[in-house]
């Protein structure tokens, strides 16, 4: 019986990760405070070369804090990128300012340079440039839109811990940047968020937000302990079909958490928000930090396996001035969605990031304000892409697995 190769579900965790996780569910006397959230923060600052630092409980409460400090009103614009997930837009609409997508460039997955300028007005306040799965955006340019404009300039680096411009680290580029550690992100903590700022009067009042954010319940901290230990019962037992039971009654019962709350599909904030970042996940996120530089390799490595024998197909393009971290090596494809599918059959759990433009699939376009239209490349790139998985977990025989399994389908469904 084949083992089955999953682009998510806890990608990032390892067997000391995993058994870290449990150890602390029986140590609740960690979970909130500890010393392991000031060592997390010094080793983030030096690697960063920053000064300003601060940790969240998400990435969606890491951007609010930096956009809830910058006095914006009503009627100000934000820009971001369409395909994009909603934790994006969503502290945009909550600080009442005004999201408008800017269409991505068809060939980086970034945002698009002439789109960008067409969408700029008299009303937009600040730009977020996101570096979509770990490629670093065209940097150079935007920011020089951006000093045009007297933009504030805020770097997304959700996906791209590590990842390099022109020699330099992202999130070094811009007034501020955030971070997250989610769990299928670069390093995972099932929940996490990181803010750097470079002014110190912003910082201040970033610092005194997070003064009155409280720390997360003992049940939320809880569900994020127990998630890295079921997912891993999960993958074991998989194939015996336990997994998958496993998995679909720990949703629905409430006793995993989701990357994405239902409410936030509809423009509602989700329960977890405007938190601290607690002792026990910084214990999980530091352990991981610390394995960044091999996680990284690792993606490079199986990342230039899929470059040497699916040249022939079209793949995210990377700047020559740049270095990513391949968090996902995505190809478009006509018809990427049927490859899904059909790889599911084989035991091959391909990435969908992102088969909507604004992901998950449910969200309320309206209650987003984003109009489909206006970002007709992002639309195609939803419907024409896939992921192939990069993690830690992907061994060099399973890389050849699924480019194997790739080509195949190729040849058999030239039409596609």
């Amino acid at each position: 019986m084949s083992k089955p190769i999953f682009t998510a579900l806890s990608p990032n965790t390892e067997r000391d990760d995993v058994l870290l996780a449990f150890k602390l569910l029986f140590r609740p006397w960690r979970w909130k405070n500890g010393a392991h959230l000031s060592l997390l923060k010094k080793e983030f600052q030096d690697w960063l070369s920053s000064k300003h630092v601060f940790f969240f409980e998400s990435g969606r409460t890491s951007l609010y804090a930096i956009l809830n400090v910058l006095d914006l009103k009503n009627d100000d614009e934000v820009l971001l990128q369409a395909y994009t997930c909603i934790a994006v837009p969503e502290p945009i609409l909550w600080v009442g300012a005004k999201p408008v997508y800017v269409d991505c460039d068809e060939e980086t997955f970034n945002m698009s340079v002439v789109d960008l300028e067409k969408k700029i007005t008299a009303k937009s306040k600040v730009l977020i440039i996101q570096h979509t799965f770990g490629y670093p955006a065209d940097l150079g340019k935007l920011l020089e839109i951006a000093k045009k404009h007297n933009l504030f300039v805020i770097e997304d680096c959700a996906h791209a811990l590590g990842s390099t411009y022109e020699d330099k680290l992202v999130g070094t580029f811009g007034d501020a940047s955030f971070f997250s550690f989610g769990r299928d992100k670069v390093i995972s903590a099932v929940f996490g968020g990181v803010v750097s700022v470079k002014n110190p009067q912003i910082a201040a009042k970033i610092e005194a937000f997070w003064g009155i954010c409280p720390l997360p319940s003992s049940g939320w901290i809880f569900h994020q302990l127990l998630h890295p230990v079921i997912m891993a019962f999960v993958k074991l037992t998989f194939n015996i079909y336990i997994g998958k039971i496993v998995q679909h009654l720990a949703l629905r019962f409430g006793i995993l958490s989701k990357a994405v709350y239902r409410e936030e599909r509809k423009g509602l904030k989700p329960p977890f928000i405007f938190k601290q970042f607690p002792n026990a996940l910084a214990v999980l996120a530091l352990k991981q930090f610390r394995k960044l530089d091999k996680f990284n390799q690792h993606r490079q490595e199986i990342a230039g396996i899929y470059k040497s024998d699916l040249s022939h197909l079209q793949a995210q393009k990377e700047l020559n001035n740049s270095r990513s971290i391949y968090l996902r090596y995505t190809i478009h494809m006509l018809h990427a969605h049927k490859i899904l599918k059909s790889a599911a059959k084989h035991k091959i759990f391909l990435g969908d990031w992102y088969t909507t433009s604004l992901a998950p699939e449910g969200v309320d376009y309206e209650k987003m304000q984003y109009t489909p239209s206006t970002c007709p490349v992002a639309e195609k790139l939803a419907r024409e892409t896939f992921n192939l998985p990069t993690n830690i977990q992907i061994t060099k025989n399973e890389a050849e697995k699924i480019i194997s399994f790739v080509k195949n389908y190729v040849t058999s469904n030239p039409n596609n």
